[in-house]
């Protein structure tokens, strides 16, 4: 076994046909995947894969080698399982990751689900990535945009996220519009997210009505962009539930439907049908009606958005009312 790194990656390799997806599953470099299976190669003493104008397929020896590492990887899955569910199936650790954005979507769900399994120690791990949960890092991922891919993940709808377009309710008009030299119909400074992090559709919007002249920072998380947006560094673009929320923040546009955002449900198919995940699951999907993504103040939500549209008309038009 002192080469289970290499033996693991060949099997994965052999699962889903790719480099770049045996890469993206295992969170390393294409040019890692391919090292580590020509080394394997050379300590074995024989061809494990050939390369197509699709992928990869393995030989007969690297077939065996796979069968072998799959039945591995099963014995070790079932280890962990059964380390998860101690001796009763209400006990033991119970590890739930999320974007942190998305922490209060969540936590209603771990108080009822928590409520009612005292004995169970919930540990809550905010990150960005799905984590591992082929080598138990987590048990239950909540995630957002594309589903991933793994092949032992089971993934389910949650709910859709709307997105909208805010700005500070400090000082807007000296603030984020009339800059010199930005010839265009909406002259805001924007904060940017990076990557396609709310998809193609806002994505394309920006690309269509903001210049590279208006953007002041680009951003990869959506709580660095709510912090730039309350300091009053530009607009930007906000979950409705983060950014109604928020009484120092203004809605510009209101959520349109092509910008929803899905949000996922995954979890590792060893796991999935544990009574822990299942019992969980039904809280969190009872849970996600209440999803609020209405202002608590709506009185003063219409007021700070009518003060906002004053200064920016362009704002006022896209959003579907008569400038006049």
């Amino acid at each position: 076994m002192e080469n289970w790194t290499e033996i693991k990656t060949a099997y994965l390799l052999g699962r889903l046909g790719t480099v770049s997806a045996t890469a993206e599953v295992l969170g390393v470099h294409r040019a890692t995947i391919l090292r580590r299976v020509e080394s394997l190669e050379e300590q074995l003493g024989g061809k494990l894969f050939q390369r197509h104008a699709k992928g990869y397929t393995p030989t007969e020896f690297g077939a065996q080698l796979v069968r072998v590492a799959g039945q591995s990887d099963d014995a070790f899955k079932t280890l962990i399982m059964k380390a998860r569910t101690h001796d009763s199936e209400f006990e033991g650790e119970f590890v739930i990751t999320c974007p942190e954005v998305l922490d209060h979507y969540v936590f209603p769900a771990i108080k009822e689900f928590k409520d009612l399994h005292h004995d169970v120690a919930i540990h809550f791990r905010p990150s960005n990535e799905v984590l591992k949960l082929e080598y138990g890092d987590a048990d239950v991922a909540i995630t957002f945009g594309d589903p991933p891919q793994h092949p032992d993940y089971v993934v389910r709808p949650l709910t859709q996220m709307q997105i909208g377009l805010y700005c500070s309710i400090f000082g807007n008009a000296e603030q984020l519009h009339g800059l010199d030299g930005v010839d265009e119909p909406c002259a805001c400074r924007f904060v940017v997210p990076e990557e396609n992090i709310f998809g193609e559709s806002v994505a394309g919007w920006i690309q269509s009505n903001v210049s590279s002249k208006q953007i002041v920072m680009t951003c990869s998380t959506i709580r660095g962009a709510q912090d730039a947006i309350l300091s009053g560094l530009g607009a930007g673009f906000l979950p409705t539930a983060v950014g109604n929320r928020s009484a120092q923040i203004s809605q510009i546009i209101p959520p349109l439907p092509e910008w929803n955002v899905p949000l996922w449900i995954v979890t590792h198919v060893d796991l999935h049908r544990s009574a822990k995940v299942q019992s969980f699951l039904t809280i969190l999907k009872a849970a996600r009606d209440g999803f609020s993504t209405e202002p608590e103040d709506r009185e003063r939500f219409e007021r700070e958005r009518a003060a906002c549209y004053e200064g920016c008309q362009f704002c006022y038009r896209y959003a579907g009312h008569d400038p006049a």
